[in-house]
């Protein structure tokens, strides 16, 4: 397995880092549109096992439509100029999208779904998939269109997986005691101590590489806060497994599970990122 995920690992990150790094916003929204589709059809797989390829695709595209209107949102789409001159995003795209999606959604049960014994349920997962996976990753839109936000958004990626990394095998190697067994019995204490000291690590050494402007107090502050945030929605989303009984979303990621099991920290971590940038830095 540990193979597995190492050579997963040198297939992805390459493509990954070359998307971010060189081919601007626009090849960076077309893979999060992707990524977000992907892992949308694996959340809708896990409570929904049983669904058609045609309901999970409604889903899906609402939920890109979210994912978009990010775009029209960040600096340098829609802007709203402060009398002090600094530009913020705009943040009426998205919640006009997400609004319409929501009202599509109810309407859709309304008037075609026949068997209304489980229209709560299906109506339930549609809703959170929508605000689990494209309205929280959709910030990642908004980080890349900052100033340096490919720089921004790397940092946030080696840190996060970073800290995955570490409570993985630190938790492996010396984990005894149980984190929080109810919700996912294989994460421990060590686990999630190695987990924040990667964080720390990691952040406060790559943020003085590529975060100018960051002072070490807040570079020190925001990497603890991932961690903990981090941590938070992996164990999110094994509260999700557990009660879908599945270990992992689905087999795309040999050695990973699936794309959500990849992502599951990063979609907490993501909102913390943007908000602590705009009230430390501004747009």
């Amino acid at each position: 397995m540990h193979l597995r995920r190492w050579l997963t690992a040198l297939v992805v990150l390459p493509i990954l880092l070359l998307v971010l790094l060189k081919g601007g916003r626009f090849y960076f929204v077309v893979l999060l549109v992707l990524v977000n589709g992907l892992a949308q059809w694996e959340f809708l797989g896990m409570f929904t096992p049983e669904a058609d390829g045609a309901r999970r695709l409604k889903a899906i595209i609402l939920g890109s439509l979210v994912v978009l209107s990010f775009c029209c949102a960040a600096p340098g789409g829609a802007k709203v100029c402060q009398p002090s001159g600094v530009i913020l995003c705009n943040p009426s795209p998205v919640l006009f999208v997400l609004v319409w999606c929501l009202f599509f959604l109810f309407l859709f049960y309304l008037l075609s779904y026949t068997h209304l014994k489980e229209v709560g349920r299906d109506l339930a997962v549609s809703a959170l998939g929508l605000l689990y996976l494209p309205f929280l990753l959709g910030h990642l839109v908004w980080l890349r269109y900052l100033f340096q936000g490919e720089w921004w958004v790397l940092w946030l990626l080696i840190v996060t997986f970073s800290g995955d990394t570490a409570a993985f095998y630190v938790g492996q190697a010396l984990g005894k005691r149980k984190l929080y067994p109810e919700v996912s019995p294989g994460k421990t204490w060590a686990g999630a101590v190695g987990g924040l000291a990667a964080c720390l690590v990691v952040g406060v050494l790559g943020g003085k590489w590529l975060l100018l402007g960051m002072r070490l107090p807040w570079l020190i502050s925001l990497s603890a806060a991932l961690a903990v945030v981090g941590q938070l929605g992996d164990l999110f989303e094994s509260m999700l497994k557990r009660q879908t009984q599945v270990k992992d979303a689905s087999q795309i990621l040999p050695g990973h599970g699936g794309l959500l099991d990849r992502l599951d920290s990063l979609v907490f971590a993501a909102p913390l990122v943007v908000y602590a940038r705009l009230f430390l830095l501004g747009w």
